[in-house]
């Protein structure tokens, strides 16, 4: 395991989220690998190399799905945000945006966003 921790970067929220959408809906069939998902997100997204497989889970209605960063991505968060003003905490970019977009765009980059979040 690598000392750095990485994480996705999403260069385009609303493809990414209309992906996730198509998914979700059964629009589309989710990839069944890691290297699936790496062409699929091709030019909106990009997957670090740590990253070595892939778990889709899909909720349903009944179950509360309680998804839990990874522990040592917490821990170092924890460490790493203090006592300073939250106007600093990093955002996506979009959420700044909210009155330049319609409501459906604005929807599709927060399921991109809460998809990928790791809360670091």
């Amino acid at each position: 395991m690598t000392d750095e921790l990485k994480k996705v970067e999403i260069h385009d929220y609303q493809a990414f989220g209309q992906l996730i959408t198509e998914y979700a809906t059964g629009a589309k069939p989710w990839p069944e690998t890691l290297e699936g998902l790496k062409q699929a997100t091709k030019g909106i997204a990009t997957i670090p190399d740590t990253y070595k497989a892939l778990q889709v889970i899909q909720a349903c209605e009944e179950v509360l799905l309680l998804r839990l960063p990874p522990r040592r991505m917490t821990e170092e968060s924890l460490a790493k945000y203090g006592d300073a003003s939250a106007k600093d905490y990093p955002l996506p970019d979009f959420y700044a945006r909210q009155d330049e977009v319609n409501e459906h765009d604005f929807y599709l980059s927060r399921v991109a966003d809460y998809t990928i979040a790791v809360c670091t």
